[in-house]
Formats: structure tokens, sequence, C-alpha cells
């Protein structure tokens, strides 16, 4: 019976394993599958690469400018009117040059002006620039035993310039000198067409700037007689100057010397210029 029961133990024991295995690999077989959480995608890393060599270091530079313009091609002299009249006037902000400018034979009468400049004299015809307004201003000073009325410039007078000179005063000098530079070949033209033997127009300018500078200074009233329709200076040393000094003294002393502070720059800019056989 012993051995009967023993084996019968052994045989329970055996099926029980088998029934066991048999439940858990048909049981996990029919299971349904649960979703595996995938993980987001990770951006790939590059793989750093070794250089052979290290990059160079490239020192710093200033970055390139836009081309500069093409200068612009000078028009013949018979038809230089437009562009020259419009240069000169934009040496002033504002334009307000336009007022005082000739606008007609433009280089031809700057070019004549400053031939008669050099002599001191002014161009009573055909200037290249409007005379100012309104008639000379003149108070009575007193009259002479032989019966001569006096007068002398009033400062009503002298405020009748102040408009052109204060634009004279404004312009910018480097500008004039680079205009200059660019219509020089035409006013070497029409200073050739006058005829003269001196044929370097760059220094006629040079002498009339230093007529105008060297226009005396008068201290004190400016005295006037009028022997007949037009006005004189008293003195006789004064009437006998040239017309450009008459009329830095007719500006009044203020003005003048604004003129003259002006030209002197102008005259060193022109001086220190780029040199080329004129």
């Amino acid at each position: 019976m012993g051995g009967i029961k023993e084996w019968l133990v052994a045989v329970l024991v055996a099926a029980a394993v088998i029934a066991g295995i048999y439940w858990f690999v048909i049981k996990e077989a029919n299971r349904p599958e649960t979703p595996v959480a995938v993980p987001e995608a990770v951006p790939e890393v590059q793989p750093k690469v070794e250089l052979e060599e290290p990059e160079p270091v490239i020192p710093p530079a200033p970055e390139p400018t836009p081309p500069k313009e093409e200068p612009r091609k000078l028009p013949a002299l018979n038809d230089s009117d437009k562009e020259a009249a419009n240069d000169l006037v934009s040496l002033s902000a504002d334009g307000t040059l336009a007022r005082w400018i000739v606008p007609d034979e433009v280089v031809r009468k700057w070019v004549a002006a400053v031939n008669t400049a050099t002599k001191g004299d002014l161009m009573h015809k055909n200037r290249p620039f409007k005379n100012v307004d309104g008639k000379i201003a003149v108070k009575e000073l007193e009259i002479r035993p032989d019966g001569q009325k006096v007068y002398v410039l009033s400062q009503e007078n002298y405020q009748r310039y102040d408009a052109p000179v204060r634009l004279f005063a404004m312009v910018d000098t480097d500008t004039a000198v680079n205009l200059y530079q660019f219509w020089y070949p035409r006013l070497k033209q029409a200073y050739g067409e006058l005829g003269l033997k001196n044929k370097n127009f760059h220094a006629a300018l040079l002498a009339a700037i230093d007529q105008a500078l060297a226009a005396p200074e008068v201290d004190g009233p400016v005295k006037l007689v009028r022997p007949t329709v037009y006005y004189k200076f008293e003195d006789e040393k004064m009437e006998k100057m040239p017309g450009l000094h008459k009329l830095m003294i007719r500006i009044g002393p203020d003005n003048a010397a604004r003129v003259k502070e002006k030209l002197t720059e102008l005259k060193s800019a022109l001086e220190n210029m780029p040199s080329e056989q004129q």
C-alpha cells in the first residue's frame, strides 16, 4: 500500500505541475497586448568631428561700401547754364541764392567778373549776380559853407547787404571748392575766350580775392556828396579808389569783415587744393 500511495502522490504532483505550466503558457499567449510606450524621438546629435587643424583666426576688416557714383559728365560750355546755375544755388541750404544768380551765360559772366575784379573794378553790365533791392540809404549830416550838402551812409544802407553777405558767409567751403574743381575746365575755356595773355584762371581768381581783401577799412562815418545825380565820396582819395574797394566800404564794416573772413577761408582752401597743369 505504501508503494502504491507514494506512486499516486507522485502522479498527482506531476499532473499539477503540467497543468500549471499549461495554464501559464496558454494564458500569457491569449492575453491582449498592452501598448508599449514609445519614447519621443530625440533629435539626433551630430557627432563632433575632430578637425585635423584648428580653424584660422580671421582678423576683422571693414565691410565693403557701395561703389561711388560715377562722376557726372561735364556739360559743354554753351550748354552749361542750367547745371552751373543749379550748382551755385545748391551752395545755400534752402536755395535762397537763386534770387541773386543771373541764370544765363553763368560761366562766362562769372569769369568776366573775376577778370574785372583782378584790377579791383566791378562790372556794371552783364553781371553774374543781381543788385540788392532799393536805393542807397543816406542821412544828411551838414551843409558846407559853399552850400554843398554832406551826407553819411546810414545803418539802413548797410542792412540792405545783410542777406547776400549772410548767404555768402554760410557757403560750405569744401563744397564750393569741389564744384570749382568740377567746373574748372569750363572756367578755363571761358577765360581763354577773353583773348588774354594770361591763360591761368586760377591765378586770376586768387588775384581777384586779394583785391577784395585789400579794400581799406574806414573808421567813422562815410561822408558823401551829391554834385549831380549820383552820390560820391567826399574824400577825393576814396572816390578814386577802384570800384571793388568802394563796394566793400558801401556794404558796411560788419559785412565787409564777414566777406573778408570768408574770402580768406576760401583762398586758403583754393591754394591747398590738388594742383595740376592749368
